[in-house]
């Protein structure tokens, strides 16, 4: 996939700032929920820093509603919320490195990062591109594409403990839901949002909650039914990779046509 593909509207990305964002990321994988929170900081703020847009570039955008939610997961984790928080922490934590390392493959040569991760990155400058289309840009490849895989590598750490909704990994997993569900309202309205003008609680305001929250959660299923399938095959090298490679090409798709269609949450 060449740039043209990945909607690109100009010059490339500065290198420098490629290489500091991916400097950012670390070079290893993350131990701790702290640490990946430590990491978005530093990431939200170089983005922030060294674009055009400002705050309103891409990849803040997306940063900040990522670092917002994973900061209550943290919370969660501390105050013993979850049923199996070794689980949880490790899907935090093999969830994360997958977006780290899309940072790293890209500064490193782009063609080598993830097409849905592309789409985001290659566009982050781009002055038509409202900061609510960035954040769900964000949104789609770590969940769309990102997510089953994480899952499986969670499996690897954490093994499953129960193939139906009752298991103590699927409760926590869904109650990830509810952590978007309190934290989508104030950052669609902080990034502008089609229909967050406007009083809390005006039918409009309502109704966009409720369409972002059927998404994120509607979406997260698919990706647990994703991981469960490929989990049953052996979780094979070969398994994965063609996973991989269809949630990609699906989420990139998605990824082209959010870049700048009007989103009303």
């Amino acid at each position: 996939m060449d740039a043209a593909e990945t909607g690109r509207p100009g010059a490339p990305p500065d290198a420098r700032d490629l290489r500091r964002l991916a400097g950012l990321a670390g070079d290893t994988p993350p131990t701790s929920i702290p640490e990946v929170v430590e990491r978005l900081e530093a990431i939200l703020d170089e983005a922030a820093r060294s674009s055009p847009r400002g705050p309103d570039d891409g990849i803040a955008s997306f940063t900040r509603l990522y670092l917002t939610i994973t900061r209550r997961i943290g919370e969660m984790v501390a105050s013993g919320e979850f049923r199996s928080s070794p689980f949880l922490v490790r899907l935090d934590l093999e969830f994360a490195e997958r977006f780290f390392q899309a940072l790293r493959d890209y500064a490193d040569d782009a063609r080598t990062a993830p097409g849905v991760w592309r789409v985001l990155f290659d566009n982050r400058s781009d002055p038509h591109v409202a900061p609510v289309n960035f954040a769900v840009l964000g949104v789609n490849a770590h969940i769309n594409y990102d997510l089953a895989p994480a899952l499986v590598a969670t499996w690897r750490t954490v093994p499953p403990d129960g193939d139906g909704a009752d298991s103590a990994q699927h409760h926590d997993y869904d109650l990830v839901n509810d952590v978007f569900a309190l934290e989508m309202d104030g950052l669609r309205e902080e990034l502008g949002s089609l229909l967050s003008q406007g009083p809390d609680g005006a039918p409009w305001d309502v109704g966009a909650n409720w369409l972002s929250d059927l998404v994120v959660t509607f979406t997260r299923d698919l990706a647990w039914i994703e991981a469960t399938r490929v989990w049953r095959q052996g979780a094979t090298p070969q398994a994965c990779a063609d996973s991989e490679r269809r949630l990609d090409a699906i989420a990139t798709f998605i990824g082209q046509g959010v870049l700048r269609a009007p989103l009303p949450f």
